[in-house]
């Protein structure tokens, strides 16, 4: 078995085919001797579609944010286009999020291994030390998650009043602008960070939103407990 978390898995007794079809309606299982299912293909539909209702949503708010981006209203048909589809994108976007809560919100409540990942965070992240009790969701992965839920409520509500102005009073209406400026800095550093962490930061780590499945060995480092829960139970070498 490779014990290297930065290594590609090696092949194993089923056929790509095979695993992608146990990914597609299973998680948390062992799929041969080097892959575990991390999430099924729901989970990660969710996860994409909020991201391209996301980036949909930031290249119409820039054309209507500054006149510096303006030139971005051509690739939606002219500003106004730009201006209508905005609030059906960000739309597209907070029920996504909705979608993603009702799928994740039981696996990100606190546990007693956040605080042995909060205390290591720099060794951790220097691979200079492993963790024993992280599960399989670590206490920033649970943080940017609770920062997306209460993001997206923001601009939900924010953004029912930009949207309908003239039924709200003035102040509201300021108060509504200035929370939904901050909160798309906020999704900015935020989303640069979850890029990054997911991919230089922690190879492999792309894949489990791609294929679904993750090496033993990159589940072992980063969330040691998951991997022992999913190794010793729900095997599954064939569909």
């Amino acid at each position: 078995m490779n014990s290297n978390p930065l290594s590609p898995p090696a092949a194993g007794p089923l056929g790509q085919a095979e695993i992608a079809a146990i990914a597609r309606e299973h998680e948390d299982v062992v799929v041969n001797d080097e892959l575990i299912v991390r999430h099924k293909a729901g989970v990660r539909l969710t996860h994409w579609t909020l991201a391209a209702f996301f980036f949909l949503a930031t290249l119409t708010g820039f054309v209507i944010y500054t006149p510096y981006l303006s030139g971005l209203a051509g690739v939606f048909g002219g500003g106004a286009a730009a201006r209508f589809l905005h609030p059906w994108f960000s739309l597209g976007f907070v029920i996504s999020v909705a979608f993603l809560f009702v799928q994740w919100r039981a696996r990100m409540r606190g546990e007693p291994g956040d605080q042995e990942w909060r205390k290591n965070f720099g060794a951790y992240m220097r691979y200079e030390t492993e963790l024993k009790e992280v599960g399989k969701y670590n206490a920033g992965q649970k943080l940017f998650f609770w920062s997306v839920i209460i993001g997206a409520s923001a601009f939900l509500l924010s953004g029912v009043v930009m949207w309908f102005p003239t039924s709200f009073h003035w102040s509201l209406r300021l108060l509504a602008y200035w929370a939904h400026e901050i909160t798309f800095i906020g999704f900015v550093v935020g989303v640069i960070y979850h890029i990054y962490m997911s991919t230089a930061a922690m190879p492999g780590t792309l894949r489990a939103m791609t294929r679904g499945t993750v090496t033993r060995a990159w589940a072992r480092w980063h969330h040691p407990r998951w991997y022992r829960e999913v190794s010793g139970k729900n095997e599954r070498r064939g569909v």
